[in-house]
């Protein structure tokens, strides 16, 4: 074969190159556009779901070790109270009581008189922590960005909280108006 033959494929090859980190690049510092569907649709799409209990577990671990304030490895009544004004910051002391008590109730099934790790989780999972008319993914996503924004924590890694925005059906949501922001700030 020529030697002109292999210049030019070398020319080819870097100039392909040059393109692709031109692209990457790009891609990495664009400003993030939300639009009303903006979830990724297709074969990648797939492949993503699969990924939420992954997210479900780092989200869980990483909120039960902000609520456990003491580092006991349980979360009880008191700092259950406090997770509740949190989440609740117009209920007054006798909803929160109510609210902690029912908690109990329905997911202390051990009767410790403490929440572990697991009771925790079936009571994340099952929408009744976090309770809204919201589907438990954009829970999830709502209190990732407004812990961050509220006291600069980090629940998920950027590529988990990228994988969950993704997975989530935008279709007549105000969330991405709403943390647009936040979740550019959370991934700078």
């Amino acid at each position: 074969i020529a030697k002109p033959f292999w210049t030019t494929m070398n020319a080819l090859l870097l100039i392909f190159a040059a393109i692709i980190a031109a692209a990457s690049a790009a891609v990495h510092t664009a400003p993030r556009v939300y639009t009303r569907a903006s979830a990724f649709r297709g074969p990648a799409a797939i492949s993503m779901v699969t990924k939420w209990p992954d997210i479900a577990r780092a989200y869980v671990s990483a909120k039960f070790a902000t609520v456990d304030l003491d580092d006991s490895g349980e979360v009880d009544r008191t700092e259950l109270k406090q997770l509740y004004r949190s989440l609740m910051p117009n209920a007054d002391d006798a909803e929160i009581e109510s609210s902690t008590e029912e908690f109990f109730k329905e997911f202390d099934v051990d009767d410790s008189g403490d929440i572990d790790v697991e009771e925790f989780k079936k009571a994340v999972m099952s929408n009744r922590l976090l309770g809204s008319g919201q589907r438990i993914k954009e829970q999830v996503y709502v209190d990732v960005l407004t812990s961050f924004k509220n006291d600069g924590e980090k629940l998920l890694s950027k590529e988990a909280l990228s994988s969950l925005e993704a997975q989530l059906d935008w279709e007549g949501s105000a969330l991405p108006q709403q943390y647009g922001e936040v979740m550019t700030e959370y991934s700078g």
